[in-house]
């Protein structure tokens, strides 16, 4: 290991007020298309959609998403290498998230690192340089791309840009000369290994970025996405699974040596079954977001978009490790059905300035209205029917 003078990193301090009134950068972990939203996928879409349209309403706010995000890794490419593989002539565009989902979980029981050939190796780079240079996806991905739209469409969540490509925001060679500028790489490429990024200088543990076989892990794509977009008066708000809150301390780390200022908003995940697993184990079936607007019932499509919303962000908190549960989703939906059907009276607290205030209230010091706090405040047991500017954020 090649010595080097430690960084000291800046103090970390809280924002203030008028830092608060900055942009807003919401950035939600990305999702590999490869698998069906499962009930995780969907508290983490619905966590970040009701934030960004509530703090829109009291300060500027920018989403980041693009698809290379996600596509631009392994996980993805040696998925879809194996597709290719074992099923070259198969219509993807007639098949259903579910299918392409278990292929998704056999794959991952049956695969061994170690089992991959040279050519594997060379073909996933090929896969890799595709995705990154052209946008490539695989028809498999673009066919889930196609039903996540269709789904999140249904359920009110804006636009993310499922069906947008574009570069990721610098190149992968000009985000390692910047880090490595900055001492945060440990190097290895020389000896023929890999490239880790220096946690231990925050007391965390190294992380591969760039394999021994020069593929990147999926921080990589992250950090040339979110690094050039760092500019005076914005916070970055990190939004992910607290499964992966190792990688994204790390992340908010590195982008604080770049200059950014930064908040991480870790969301537990949701157990199926009694297991908080990763989609790649299965288990999902009967839970999936395509299931679960299948049987909405005689519920209209607001009182499906608000019953979900109550589930998913009121009823299921930041950290609650309740598992999933079918017969209470079907009961907040009921409610949103009675919510809705009733009519607002004048000066009900979701009126445009009693909620520009409560939303002023509910502003977290990072400069983002939490949503459990909102849907608890306004959508509780004894609230009234939401007035039409709280149902432009719940519907």
């Amino acid at each position: 290991m090649a010595p080097h003078t430690p960084v000291t990193p800046p103090r970390r301090t809280e924002p203030t007020a008028s830092a608060a009134a900055g942009e807003l950068v919401v950035a939600p972990v990305t999702i590999t298309p490869t698998k069906p939203l499962t009930p995780t996928h969907v508290k983490g879409l619905l966590w970040t959609d009701v934030l960004v349209k509530a703090s829109a309403r009291v300060g500027g706010v920018r989403l980041v998403w693009n698809n290379r995000m996600a596509t631009v890794t392994t996980q993805a490419t040696a998925f879809w290498h194996h597709l290719d593989l074992t099923e070259p002539d198969t219509d993807w565009s007639r098949e259903s998230d579910i299918r392409i989902g278990e292929r998704y979980v056999r794959f991952h029981a049956e695969r061994r690192d170690t089992d991959l050939r040279d050519t594997d190796r060379r073909a996933l780079g090929d896969y890799l340089t595709r995705a990154d240079r052209e946008g490539w996806i695989h028809p498999a991905g673009r066919r889930m791309l196609d039903l996540w739209r269709a789904q999140l469409d249904q359920l009110g969540v804006a636009d993310l840009g499922l069906a947008a490509d574009r570069p990721l925001t610098t190149t992968a060679q000009t985000m390692l000369d910047a880090l490595a500028d900055r001492g945060l790489l440990v190097d290895h490429r020389r000896f023929g290994g890999p490239v880790h990024l220096d946690g231990p200088r925050w007391g965390l543990p190294l992380r591969r970025l760039i394999g021994g076989d020069g593929h990147p892990n999926y921080l990589l794509p992250i950090l040339r996405e979110l690094v050039p977009l760092i500019r005076p008066g914005r916070l970055f708000l990190l939004v992910h699974d607290d499964d992966i809150a190792a990688d994204y301390l790390l992340l908010d780390r590195v982008l604080t040596e770049f200059g950014a200022r930064t908040a991480r908003l870790p969301l537990s995940r949701v157990p199926v079954g009694g297991a908080p697993r990763s989609s790649r184990y299965g288990g999902w079936q009967g839970t999936t977001l395509g299931d679960l607007a299948a049987t909405e019932g005689t519920a209209d499509r607001a009182a499906y978009r608000l019953g979900m919303r109550l589930y998913f962000t009121g009823t299921l908190h930041r950290r609650s490790a309740q598992p999933f549960r079918m017969p209470l989703l079907r009961r907040c939906v009921g409610r949103a059905a009675r919510l809705l059907g009733q009519t607002p009276a004048d000066g009900t607290s979701g009126s445009a300035p009693s909620l520009a205030a409560t939303l002023s209230l509910l502003r977290t010091q990072q400069g983002y209205v939490d949503p459990y706090r909102l849907t608890a405040a306004l959508l509780g047991r004894r609230s009234g029917p939401p007035a039409p500017e709280l149902r432009a954020i719940y519907t």
